[in-house]
């Protein structure tokens, strides 16, 4: 009897050593004993576009290149200049300008997927964000084309900027000898800032998700079903393209004295020139035209802007921006339509001709 009982308890113990074992070592040919993908806020949103089965961008990082850091990256992005592998410092990208003069590296919006003016500025007011001409670098490689719509008609002429339409490297580069009137950047440079455009992917808690839409994600992720669906409620969280739209430069109407009056417009032509204009302009930060807030520059400005293409205009300068002067190669880029709208520049004239009196 002492001999079956023990028999008995040997047969248990193996029997149940072998049920733990495969609960603690699943084998490959039984996926559902898996643990389940945990989506979290800060899952990045190219990781679960990955999982959801979505083919890789074409400017993943290439590992195969020296030298490459997401550090060396952002001392570019902001100082223009970094050190190279044997520990010496690089020669400066651009004379002129940084990469933050013009593109921010934060969120410029709260939902991603209202990305107007209007919601841009009122974003900068509350978070003391630049409110700049171009696109921010924050997801940048969560899109898809750069350069897009009015710059492609345009300035389509110009060599290197169809390339970059689809090709964020080409973008950069485009953005470094062109737009920035500078050097072309190493293999290593381009590699370690786009390393750094990596780092300020988008993450889950970036974007704004409703009723069951997080329970959609989910199930495409843990149960594999309805892949495309999820992709689909993904990207549609946020821009795959930052629209671009050039307007003419308007002739001045003297806004009503109702507008002028108008508490609302007051501020936000004081925002657009406190965030947007002193960005650049102030004490000649990028720009060789000074602003301050002193009343003989608004004086100067109100003046200008009342000359339909006066050099000077704050009309001229933000629908066509200014070119290099005679010996310098600085300019002023203008805002398309979806970085200042045409109420927001009428606003800036208010502002401006206020503080003038």
């Amino acid at each position: 009897m002492k001999r079956l009982h023990k028999s008995g308890l040997t047969a248990f113990g193996i029997m149940l050593f072998v049920i733990l074992a495969a609960l603690r070592f699943p084998t490959d040919n039984n996926p559902t004993n898996t643990a389940p993908d945990i989506i979290t806020g800060e899952t990045t949103v190219w990781d679960l576009l990955k999982k959801l089965g979505k083919k890789a961008p074409n400017h993943e990082l290439n590992s195969s290149i020296a030298n490459v850091s997401a550090e060396k990256g952002k001392e570019l992005v902001y100082k223009g200049i970094t050190t190279n592998a044997k520990g010496k410092k690089t020669k400066k990208q651009s004379p002129f300008y940084t990469c933050n003069a013009c593109h921010n590296t934060v969120k410029e919006f709260e939902d991603l997927t209202e990305s107007s003016p209007e919601k841009k500025l009122e974003y900068a007011i509350l978070n003391r964000v630049p409110f700049v001409q171009a696109s921010t670098f924050y997801g940048i490689v969560n899109r898809n084309s750069f350069y897009n719509d009015d710059y492609q008609k345009k300035y389509g002429s110009v060599e290197g900027i169809k390339e970059s339409n689809k090709d964020l490297r080409k973008a950069i580069q485009f953005c470094s000898q062109v737009c920035s009137q500078g050097r072309a950047l190493e293999e290593w440079e381009l590699e370690s800032i786009l390393a750094y455009f990596w780092e300020l992917q988008l993450q889950v808690k970036d974007l704004k998700f409703v009723g069951s839409e997080m329970e959609i994600l989910d199930k495409a992720v843990t149960e594999g079903t309805d892949k495309e669906k999820a992709i689909t409620l993904l990207e549609s969280k946020y821009e795959l393209q930052a629209k671009a739209h050039f307007a003419e430069v308007p002739h001045f109407e003297a806004p009503s004295t109702e507008m002028l009056n108008d508490e609302k417009r007051f501020k936000s032509g004081a925002a657009i020139f406190e965030l947007g204009c002193m960005h650049c302009h102030h004490k000649e930060k990028y720009s060789f035209y000074s602003l301050d807030q002193n009343k003989m520059t608004f004086k100067h400005l109100e003046t200008a802007t009342r000359k339909h293409n006066h050099v000077f205009s704050m009309y001229l300068m933000v629908r066509e921006g200014l070119p290099p002067r005679v010996g310098r190669k600085a300019y002023m880029p203008q805002f398309t339509l979806e970085k200042m709208s045409k109420d927001q520049l009428l606003n800036l004239y208010i502002y401006v001709k206020k503080m003038s009196i």
